[in-house]
Order: structure tokens, then C-alpha cells, then sequence
């Protein structure tokens, strides 16, 4: 999801066609699929489980922006992965291997008034790598409404899914607003890591709220908000973040919990065996973290600092 220039369609995408979606909400058109399917238009977004419908009220309260739905659908196909996806501007899929595919952001932002989705399903036995291409550099736009990213993932039995995009960069006096809804199957596992940055180097930061949902074998086993603003002292003080400009969360679940997130209690260090109750929080140069344990087969890390400590500290505790 990278800055894109201006808001511009490249003629050079490599794409067959390229869908430019309107305010409307309903089925848009999209560019082409690969990996063995047709691209296919994108459903009305109320249509498609664990996305936020669009809210009228809020896209009214300003002069509009863009609005898109894309999707990726991964496959076990024997031996061999199957990746299908739509895509719909300015949202760019971009498969760059057997079972991985980078996202990137054809126009500049997201900006006020953008809403867009992504719809992400895993089949059973499938794997799935999702990245982006750059950094996602949230904007102001004319439009009063905040910017809007809503993700629904469904990961089926004995499927993984990897989701480590690059950082989320939430610019002064732009409002950024992220939903993200992960359905695991039992035997289904998932590695997340997402960082949102305050600010560019040097600069003031926006205002973010982000929503987090999982569920397992269909039991909720996560609900978490994490919220952000640059420019209140309270957020950014000691009961908030503490002067660091970056947030990180780690979510490990499913099998891959005995695993991945078994890191020392210093997970910069390590990425050793830990006992499962070990989950003590730390300090180190410029970030803080802790663990948690969650009530089901999963844990998560929640981290704040400086953007590079605690991109290093996601990393090493994911391996």
C-alpha cells in the first residue's frame, strides 16, 4: 500500500483493465484475477462477512473519496498453491510468489473520505503470505470523514495465514479508522504483525482507532482497540505512549502459538523456548512491550517506542 505519486491511473500497471470506483457502495468493477481464475466484480461490501458496511452519515459529512473492495483467495490445489484475487483502484494486488501477495496503493494516501476493503480467504490446508509494497502514509483529505481500511480474513482448517504489511504511517491532522476481523477454523493458524506510526520523522502525528476481532473454531478469543492522536497529551503521556511515536501487535494463533511467539522474555534477544506462562513484560533502548495470553489457543505482543525498535522487536519475536 505504498504512497502513489498523485491520483493518477499508471498506464504502465501491467493490468488488463482497471475498475475506478464512485461514492456509490455497490458492485464495482474490478481489474483482472490470475492464478487460475477470471477476475470477478466486487459485491456490495455489506455483502461480505466480517467487512464494515459503508456508513452514508459519514461518507455525507464530507466532499467524498474513494471507495474500492478487493480480495485474495489462496487455494491447496494438490501440491501446487492457487492464488485468485480482484482488485479495484487504487487497490493493487500484486501475487509475488507461489503463496504470497503484495498489496500496493495506486494513489496517494489513503485521504479523508477514502474507504476501502479487503476481503482475505485461506482455504483449507492453504498458505497464505500477505505484504505490502511500501508503507501505507496516511493523509488528510477534504473530505471531513476519516480515512477507512476494513479488513475481513477467514482462515480455514489446517490453513496458515502470514499478514506482516509494512508500517502505517497516520500523518498530522489526518484521521485514520481500521477494522480487521480474523475467523480461524480449528487446525487453522496465523501469524499478524501490524506497526502504526505517528507522524512522519520529525513531524506531528494524526488521529488513529483500530479494531482488532478474532475468533476461533467460532469462539471470540480477541477483541481489542487500540487508540492513537498525536495531539493529546493524554494518549501521548505517561498513561498512553509515552513520548514513543510507534504501536506494534503481534498476534500468534493456532499452532503456530507453541511456536512462534514461544520467544524469551526478551524478545530481541531471543526467539527461543519459553514457558507458557512466561510471559513477563520488558524494556529495552526505545521500546516497551508485553505479553499476553490469550484465553484459547493464542497470545499476543503489544509493543511501543521508537518506529525501528519496535518494527526489530515484532520481527524477532515472529520468528
Amino acid at each position: 500500500m505504498t504512497l502513489g505519486a498523485n491520483r493518477v491511473a499508471d498506464p504502465g500497471a501491467g493490468v488488463e483493465s482497471v475498475g475506478v470506483t464512485a461514492i456509490d457502495p455497490g458492485p464495482r468493477p474490478v481489474a483482472t484475477a490470475g492464478g487460475g481464475g477470471a477476475g470477478t466484480p466486487s459485491a456490495d461490501r455489506a455483502g461480505r462477512p466480517g467487512l464494515r458496511p459503508v456508513d452514508h452519515a459519514e461518507r455525507a459529512a464530507g466532499c467524498g473519496g474513494l471507495t474500492a473492495t478487493a480480495s485474495v483467495v489462496a487455494d491447496a490445489d494438490g501440491r501446487r498453491p492457487r492464488i485468485r484475487w480482484t482488485q479495484a483502484w487504487p487497490i493493487v494486488v500484486r501475487p509475488t510468489g507461489d503463496a504470497r501477495v503484495h498489496l500496493v496503493h495506486g494513489a496517494g494516501g489513503p485521504l479523508g473520505g477514502d474507504a476501502l476493503a479487503l476481503d482475505v480467504r485461506v482455504g483449507t490446508g492453504a498458505t497464505l503470505a500477505v505484504r505490502s509494497a511500501g508503507a501505507t502514509i496516511v493523509q488528510p483529505g477534504r473530505a471531513a470523514a476519516p480515512a477507512r481500511w476494513d479488513f475481513g480474513v477467514v482462515v480455514g482448517t489446517g490453513a496458515t495465514l502470514d499478514w506482516a504489511p509494512e508500517p502505517t504511517v497516520v500523518t498530522a491532522r489526518a484521521d485514520y479508522r481500521t477494522s480487521m476481523r480474523i475467523d480461524l477454523a480449528a487446525g487453522a493458524r496465523a501469524v499478524v504483525r501490524e506497526v502504526v506510526v505517528l507522524g512522519r520523522n520529525g513531524g506531528a502525528g494524526g488521529r488513529y482507532r483500530g479494531r482488532l476481532d478474532l475468533t476461533v473454531g467460532g469462539h471470540p478469543l480477541l477483541a481489542h482497540t487500540t487508540v492513537l492522536d498525536g495531539e493529546d497529551p493524554a494518549l501521548c503521556g505517561p498513561g498512553g505512549i509515552a513520548g514513543g511515536r510507534a504501536v506494534g501487535t503481534l498476534l500468534v494463533v493456532g499452532d503456530a502459538a507453541g511456536a512462534a511467539t514461544a520467544a524469551a522474555s526478551d524478545p530481541v534477544a531471543s526467539a527461543g523456548a519459553r514457558a507458557p506462562g512466561d510471559l513477563a513484560p520488558g524494556e529495552r533502548g526505545d521500546v516497551r512491550w508485553a505479553w499476553t495470553d490469550l484465553a484459547g489457543p493464542g497470545r499476543a505482543l503489544f509493543a511501543v517506542g521508537e518506529p525501528g525498535a519496535v518494527i526489530a522487536l515484532l520481527a524477532a519475536a515472529a520468528i
